[in-house]
């Protein structure tokens, strides 16, 4: 998942791949890329782990650090996952929703996520992430909350990924698609849902 803000640097977060000691796994590490340092640009670790844990059946990865619904807090972290939706707002913040990955108790698999996070890179020492919305647990935390087409209300996409995602002159978030739950959580396949999410 990836970003770019209004000074010009790139962000990058999890995705599938190495940590530090070379395990293959969900990673939900945060750096930063800044294109003026240095001769080429410099990497900076802003978050998140450098290794993850591995469970049975050859699972790896990190679980999420949720903390209090709509808080900011240092210790907030989203699981390790890829294929999230990822989007910038007006204010220079970053949010991310799903994904495939773990949950607050580590649970992972075929079930995907549907929470919705925030990161304010100006909060705290190197930013700080605020959960949302959605659910931290799976797998009922997998189910979308659904009402009348074009009425916003405090409802949830199902979990999903692989979505696509843009943001409008309003600052308002939309995604479409990806491949989740659907009919409020009783199939699962390749949707073509389309969502706004007003922060």
């Amino acid at each position: 998942m990836s970003w770019s803000d209004a000074s010009g640097k790139l962000w990058l977060f999890g995705g599938n791949g190495y940590d530090s000691t070379g395990t293959l796994g969900n990673l939900n590490d945060l750096w930063k890329f800044d294109p003026n340092l240095g001769t080429y640009g410099e990497w900076t670790w802003m978050g998140g782990s450098n290794a993850v844990p591995c469970t049975g059946g050859g699972w790896c990865g990190q679980q999420g650090v949720y903390g209090t619904l709509g808080i900011a807090a240092s210790a907030n972290i989203p699981g390790g996952r890829f294929s999230a939706v990822s989007w910038n707002d007006a204010s220079g913040n970053l949010w991310l929703f799903g994904g495939d990955g773990y949950d607050s108790t580590g649970t992972v698999g075929d079930l995907n996520l549907n929470d919705l996070w925030k990161f304010d890179p100006n909060l705290g020492t190197y930013g700080e992430w605020t959960w949302m919305g959605g659910s931290s647990t799976l797998p009922t935390g997998s189910l979308g909350v659904y009402a009348t087409p074009g009425t916003g209300a405090s409802l949830n996409p199902g979990s999903l990924y692989n979505a696509v995602s843009w943001s409008d002159a309003s600052g308002n978030l939309w995604i479409f698609g990806g491949y989740g739950y659907y009919l409020a959580g009783t199939r699962i396949g390749i949707q073509n849902g389309m969502w706004e999410y007003q922060p």
